[in-house]
C-alpha cells in the first residue's frame, strides 16, 4: 500500500514539473551533469539531437559517442577483433562505426577518459523499447553496458505507430514526442541529481522509460511498471522452400496479451513507462537449490 502511495506521488511530481514549467530553466552549477549520450539510431538521429538540445539548455555537459548509422536490433553486440573506426563530426559529437555498445565502451575508456560521465543516456529511440523486445534493443543495451561497467544509465524510446509508417515524413507522432520525451528525461535526470546521496542509480541499474506517441499532447501519465514478457514486434518469416533467402518483416504485438501493468499495456494506453532493468545477469544463489537437487555433480 506504501508502494502504490509512493508511485503515485512520483508520477505526478515527474508529470507536475514537466507540465508546469514551460520552458526548461539553466540548471544550477551544483547540479551539472557530465553526460554521455548514445543510441542505436545515428549519431545524427532526431531523437538523439532532441535530446542533446534538451540537456544542454539545462545546463548539462554533453558528449555524443554513438554509431555511425543505424544499428537498431543490435542488443549488447560488440566488435570482438579488428578495426573500431571513429569520427569527430563536430565539438562534443563523435560518431562510432560500431554497435551502441561499442560507442559506450569507446567513450569510457577513450574519449571521456579525463572526464567520465555521471551519467549514461541512450536515445531517444525512435521506436518503443518494451517487454521481450528489451533484450534485442541497442538503446537498452547500451545502457546495460554502462550499467555493468559501474556507470548510472538510462534508455529512452519514444513509441511508434505502425500505421504511420507510410506517412510523409514517416512517424510524424513519434518526431514530435521527441522534445517533451527528452524535457521529461532531463526533470527525472535532475531529481536523481538532487537525491542520489552517493549515487544517481543502485549499482547496475538502468532506468528504461518509453514515453507514448502523443505528438506534442500530454501522456495520460506517468507509471512504474513490470516488464511484459509479451513482445511488441514480432517477426514474420516467408519461406520460399526447404533452403534459401527468407523474407523477415517485423509486425507489432498484440497488447491485449501484455500482463496488466506491464510496460507494453500502459505505454499502449498512453502513459509514459519507467522500468527498472537488472545489468547483474546472475539470477541469484536463491535459484541454486532447485538445481542442486537436480545435477549431479561435485559440490
Amino acid at each position: 500500500m506504501f508502494f502504490e502511495r509512493r508511485r503515485r506521488v512520483v508520477a505526478f511530481t515527474l508529470v507536475s514539473a514537466l507540465l508546469l514549467l514551460p520552458a526548461i530553466a539553466p540548471a544550477p552549477a551544483q547540479a551539472q551533469l557530465e553526460v554521455l549520450l548514445t543510441g542505436d539510431d545515428g549519431f545524427d538521429a532526431p531523437g538523439l539531437r532532441a535530446m542533446r538540445d534538451a540537456l544542454l539548455a539545462a545546463g548539462h555537459r554533453v558528449t555524443v559517442v554513438a554509431p555511425l548509422d543505424d544499428r537498431s536490433g543490435t542488443g549488447s553486440s560488440v566488435t570482438m577483433s579488428g578495426m573500431l573506426d571513429y569520427y569527430p563530426q563536430a565539438e562534443g559529437v563523435w560518431a562510432v562505426d560500431g554497435t551502441p555498445s561499442d560507442a559506450v565502451t569507446l567513450a569510457l575508456v577513450h574519449v571521456m577518459r579525463a572526464s567520465p560521465p555521471d551519467l549514461v543516456i541512450s536515445g531517444a529511440n525512435l521506436g518503443h523499447t518494451v517487454g521481450a523486445d528489451v533484450i534485442a534493443s541497442g538503446t537498452a543495451g547500451a545502457a546495460l553496458t554502462a550499467a555493468r561497467a559501474g556507470y548510472p544509465a538510462i534508455a529512452v524510446s519514444v513509441a511508434a505507430d505502425a500505421g504511420e509508417a507510410g506517412e510523409s515524413p514517416a512517424f510524424p507522432s513519434t518526431t514530435a514526442a521527441f522534445a517533451p520525451a527528452a524535457a521529461l528525461v532531463v526533470e527525472i535526470a535532475r531529481q536523481l541529481a538532487e537525491t542520489g546521496g552517493t549515487g544517481l542509480l543502485a549499482p547496475r541499474t538502468i532506468l528504461n522509460v518509453n514515453y507514448p506517441a502523443v505528438g506534442s499532447g500530454e501522456p495520460a501519465g506517468v507509471r512504474f511498471a513490470s516488464v511484459s514478457s509479451q513482445r511488441a514486434f514480432r517477426q514474420l518469416f516467408s519461406v520460399a522452400g526447404a533452403s534459401g533467402p527468407a523474407r523477415v518483416q517485423s509486425v507489432p504485438g498484440d497488447p491485449a496479451r501484455a500482463e496488466e501493468g506491464s510496460d507494453f499495456a500502459l505505454l499502449m494506453q498512453g502513459y509514459v513507462t519507467i522500468s527498472v532493468l537488472d545489468g547483474n545477469l546472475d539470477a541469484g544463489e536463491g535459484s541454486w537449490e532447485p538445481l542442486l537437487q537436480r545435477l549431479i555433480i561435485e559440490r
